[in-house]
């Protein structure tokens, strides 16, 4: 089989397993008025502000041990990275000594690029363009929040999307600032790419969501069918290279060095125990948030990621979590931070918007930063994970933009 065709046949697959395994046990087994929130478009936003008491998940009180059990194991998962994150190799080597392996090839131009920059004959200046994100980010900051009277009609449509293409600018001119390179000028018309997946992949978890209805809609119930579908795609068209330019300025610091990661050991993803975990957990979530949400919400953030990694390995594709090797662990956490760094972002200019979102999660609703409780922000470090594997996806040298420069090593 060839590649295209593998890939046509994840797509397909992808889709059928995320659209169709809820959906049928929705049908099958789902209490009723399931297909009543699952089909209300645009989202229903009511709920929230005028019967909270009629949500399920609002009937799930703040449990200390549900809390306690999320935090430990997130930080279970975390500690072995962030500790290793926080050490210096010991053999002190950098990025420009060390060939990085992304799906069985050496990317070489990094390394040389890294080389020549770091011996001190050229100096990156901040880019102009990314002066005039800068400029953006903070106009339209003020009309993401302010209540202006003479643009309150089409307020809700300007509050999102200048924002983050303003932060995107921003990031992508500190990539040059500091390494010489970005995804969006290393790799434009790929990285491009990126935004229409961006919100292909967005509405999957849209989808799911509707089952657990873990955030909800606020000033959108205007909107006609037509006109929230191409309001909220242009909108979910930002998050796949909000995370990717995070992810690679992280790159540009001395703890996401690969040479920190360089021996340890990577996942077994042909293995048949990785394969049964990968499905199990799967299957698990994706029919449990239709029969036990207020348990297995969670999944809802592991489940597409657990499902495009077992259709990678049963198709024999390259895996990010595989084929670079040790060292890519440097690459996942990476990406969780990035796609962290980006919840904070949203989170922040979400606050006060016009349009924006609220949450009901079941147990953990306590400690809000914003609107988001405290350990809802560890949903985010699955989700960077995601995002690399879909963005490796569609071009692996996007996923490794960004050099560690040898003057900005012990920072």
């Amino acid at each position: 089989m060839t590649a295209s065709a593998k890939r046509t046949l994840h797509i397909v697959l992808l889709a059928t397993i995320l659209l169709g395994v809820p959906a049928l046990c929705a049908a099958l087994f789902g209490p009723p008025g399931i297909w009543d929130g699952v089909k209300s478009f645009p989202p229903r936003t009511e709920d929230w502000g005028t019967r909270p008491e009629a949500l399920w998940n609002y009937r799930c009180p703040f449990s200390w041990p549900w809390f306690a059990g999320y935090a430990l194991f997130t930080f279970a998962c975390l500690f072995p990275l962030v500790k290793r994150a926080a050490t210096k190799p010991a053999n002190n080597r950098t990025n420009e000594q060390t060939n990085i392996q992304i799906n069985g090839q050496t990317n070489k131009r990094i390394n040389e690029q890294t080389v020549q920059r770091s011996n001190g004959s050229t100096v990156q200046r901040f880019p102009l363009w990314g002066w005039l994100g800068l400029a953006e980010l903070a106009v339209a900051w003020v009309f993401c929040w302010a209540k202006f009277d003479f643009c309150h009609a089409i307020q809700p449509y300007i509050s999102y999307m200048p924002v983050w293409i303003g932060y995107i600018l921003i990031v992508n001119a500190l990539c040059v600032w500091r390494s010489g390179s970005s995804p969006l000028t290393a790799h434009p018309l790929p990285y491009l790419l990126t935004f229409p997946a961006s919100a292909l992949f967005w509405w999957f978890f849209e989808y799911l969501n509707r089952y657990v209805w873990n955030w909800y809609y606020l000033g959108v119930s205007q909107m006609g069918a037509g006109e929230y579908a191409l309001y909220a795609t242009i909108c979910f068209s930002s998050v796949l290279p909000a995370v990717t330019a995070t992810a690679a300025l992280l790159h540009t610091f001395a703890p996401f060095d690969d040479a920190r990661f360089a021996d340890l050991t990577p996942v077994k993803m042909r293995d048949w125990r990785t394969v049964a975990l990968l499905g199990a957990v799967s299957a698990l979530g994706l029919s449990g948030i239709v029969l036990i949400p207020q348990y297995t919400y969670p999944l809802l953030w592991l489940s597409p990621l657990f499902v495009f990694l077992l259709l990678q390995s049963l198709l024999g594709e390259p895996c990010i979590l595989e084929h670079a090797g040790g060292r890519n662990w440097s690459l996942v956490l990476r990406f969780a931070c990035a796609a962290l760094v980006c919840g904070l972002c949203w989170e922040t200019w979400n606050y006060y918007a016009v349009a924006k979102w609220v949450y009901a999660v079941p147990f953990v609703h306590r400690f809000q930063i914003w609107e988001m409780p405290l350990i809802g922000f560890a949903g985010y470090l699955p989700f960077g994970v995601e995002c690399a594997a879909v963005t490796a996806w569609i071009c692996p040298d996007l996923i490794e933009a960004g050099p560690l420069k040898r003057e900005n090593a012990g920072q």
